[in-house]
């Protein structure tokens, strides 16, 4: 892809804006776009809001990010770090991928931004959380551009994929809803499959991954445990450490005892996936923290 010359300079112009207080809002804006901040929210969500837009919340998300990473792979555009006039901030959050620096397109943050809280906002059905979403939306992206770690094409397309996921999202829900039993288990199992072999690298190894065992925790979580999000948040508080903990342990251990190959890669995220579905869920309510729904179907119908 051939960078354009009016590319540069937007860039120009946004980077020649820098400030020290424009940079902390940037700062805040490129934490709130980034994979730590999504790592923290979709379990609060899943865990302390709502499993019914918490599942739902996961498997978008998740395929907007594979989706994303299997992207910037295939058209490997260098991002515009060391551009003559531009003034890049903030370059480590640039440099989470394998392909750095070449996985500048299309912006991470627009997409995942644009797909979090859009999500959030059809679920939520409110005009206010939507304009609030959109501002939100539009500061992330811009911030990429303030900081000079995207092209302004990069912003376009990552809402534009979002956007295009998000459809497919709301055209699709309530069919896949009411799939039997079986055809989840075989969707759960089958898909990730599809999904390495489509991209069998680091980031869709890791991403199949987590839902390989997301999917299957899900399930069996709601056939065995049916996990009740209680009303009291210093119960919600408590569960919330107590499942991060796990995750990290997970995250870190897991590269000390299994390594970083492909397929340890892969192992690991299907681990944390059925942590996050199954493992926590089960230790909330051993621990008394959560109750079990008596509804035995309420689950199942989630998603």
């Amino acid at each position: 892809m051939i960078v354009r010359e009016w590319e540069i300079g937007v860039l120009q112009v946004f980077t020649d804006l820098q400030t020290g207080a424009g940079n902390a809002a940037a700062y805040i804006l490129t934490f709130l776009g980034n994979e730590l901040f999504y790592f923290l929210m979709i379990p609060l969500v899943y865990w302390c809001l709502s499993k019914a837009f918490g599942i739902r919340l996961v498997y978008v998300f998740l395929l907007s990010v594979y989706v994303k990473s299997l992207l910037k792979a295939m058209f490997a555009v260098q991002r515009p770090v060391g551009i003559e006039g531009v003034n890049s901030l903030y370059v480590s959050s640039a440099e989470v991928g394998s392909h750095y620096p070449y996985d500048s397109f299309p912006s991470g943050h627009a997409q995942g931004s644009a797909t979090l809280w859009g999500m959030t906002a059809i679920w939520l059905k409110s005009r206010a959380f939507w304009t609030f979403a959109a501002a939100l939306v539009l500061m992330i992206s811009m911030s990429r551009l303030y900081t000079g770690l995207h092209w302004p094409t990069d912003i376009i397309t990552g809402m534009a994929v979002a956007a295009t996921i998000l459809l497919i999202y709301v055209k699709t829900e309530k069919w896949i809803v009411g799939w039997s039993i079986k055809r989840k288990w075989i969707a759960v199992i089958v898909l990730p499959l599809i999904l390495i072999g489509i991209f069998p690298e680091s980031e869709g190894m890791k991403y199949s991954g987590f839902l390989l065992g997301a999917g299957i925790g899900y399930l069996l979580e709601a056939k065995h445990i049916r996990m009740k999000i209680p009303s009291s948040w210093v119960k919600k508080a408590v569960a919330l450490f107590v499942g991060l903990a796990g995750l990290f342990l997970l995250q870190e251990g897991g590269k000390i005892v299994l390594g970083t190959s492909l397929g340890a890669d892969a192992l690991r995220y299907g681990l944390i996936g059925l942590w996050g579905l199954l493992g926590a869920p089960y230790l909330f309510v051993k621990l008394r923290l959560y109750e079990t729904s008596r509804n035995t179907n309420e689950n199942e119908k989630a998603a």
